[in-house]
């Protein structure tokens, strides 16, 4: 990742891929772009702020020099969501990432998933705010959705974009502004502000691969500190057991332009599924984990907060081999 060949050939590459597809698929990458960036006075955040920021964080990633933190990254991350999302699901083009997201919904219903009134939901790592919005849509009886991202430029668009709705007509999804959800900066290893116990499900999706293990422990310690006994985790990723990331990742020249853009891809894979449920069980606040695929490349991940009433030992069911389903990606070099 060190080397020059990284930014000057393996990253334009990458990033070229995702526009081609999102363009292939109906999605009007540079269109978009440029409208939410005409949509305000995009304020400019100081630099001690970024400098009180984790290391991790300050490398450059997905493509951007300075990472989620300008607002370039801002205004594309939705739009690049949707490419990864018809790279995914390639037959249902401009609708792939809708399809990708409701595989990990589905999972999630299998693993036993339920919500009851007045629950209050937190997003960890919520981007622009594109999974948030959705758990409003899957949740109408929850009271609150909260919406975590430690990227300020991120905050901004998003909440620049329940703004403009019902305006928003030339956006890449469709935004319904929800009065329950709230959009807002925060660091998911560290959210002081928020009280012991108090959520009924925490959503972390598509989010840990990015991070450094040390660090995903630490998200997961806080997890156990907010959520209420029998709360529900639910962690949506990408999965190095299937074939189709093992193939790609024995493959050191495609493997070189996927990790170009992602710094932490290769300690992912190594720590994974497993290494999610090792730290669950270290932390010692779960009586049930539960997995099962989501795609032919991810899995979907739902672990239970025990009763205080409960002292027996945490249930682990991994039905990933058992679920396993057809890998519906695209071939790296195809758009």
């Amino acid at each position: 990742l060190a080397s020059p060949l990284n930014k000057l050939i393996l990253v334009p590459m990458a990033r070229d891929m995702m526009k081609k597809t999102a363009e292939a698929n109906d999605v009007p990458w540079e269109r978009a772009a440029r409208w939410i960036e005409e949509q305000g006075a995009w304020p400019e955040f100081s630099s001690c702020l970024e400098m009180d920021l984790p290391e991790y964080y300050r490398k450059a990633f997905h493509a951007y020099d300075k990472g989620n933190l300008e607002w370039r990254a801002a205004f594309e991350q939705e739009i690049a969501s949707k490419a990864v999302g018809a790279r995914n699901y390639p037959d249902f083009g401009s609708n792939g990432e809708d399809a990708f997201r409701s595989a990990f919904e589905v999972a999630f219903q299998k693993l036993g998933l339920e919500l009851s009134s007045s629950s209050r939901i937190l997003d960890l790592g919520c981007g622009v705010g594109t999974s948030s919005r959705r758990l409003c849509d899957q949740f109408p009886q929850a009271q609150s959705i909260l919406g975590i991202d430690l990227s300020p430029y991120f905050i901004a668009v998003g909440n620049r974009l329940l703004e403009l709705e019902p305006d928003a007509t030339n956006w890449v999804s469709t935004i319904h502004r929800d009065p329950r959800l709230t959009l807002r900066v925060g660091d998911a290893t560290n959210l002081f502000d928020l009280e012991d116990n108090s959520f009924d499900l925490i959503q972390c999706s598509l989010v840990v691969h990015e991070l450094p293990p040390s660090i995903t422990f630490l998200l997961l310690k806080e997890v156990t500190r907010l959520l209420k006994p029998q709360g529900h985790f639910c962690l949506s990723e990408m999965d190095f057991d299937t074939n189709g990331f093992a193939n790609l990742r024995a493959n050191p020249l495609l493997f070189s332009m996927i990790r170009s853009t992602e710094p932490f891809l290769d300690e992912w894979a190594d720590y994974n599924a497993r290494g999610i449920i090792d730290d669950l069980l270290h932390l010692g606040a779960f009586s049930d984990i539960s997995l099962r695929a989501a795609t032919g490349r991810h899995f979907a991940l739902l672990a239970t907060k025990k009763t205080n009433s409960y002292h027996g030992p945490c249930r682990v069911s991994d039905l990933r081999a058992e679920t396993a389903m057809p890998d519906t990606h695209l071939a790296t070099w195809s758009v």
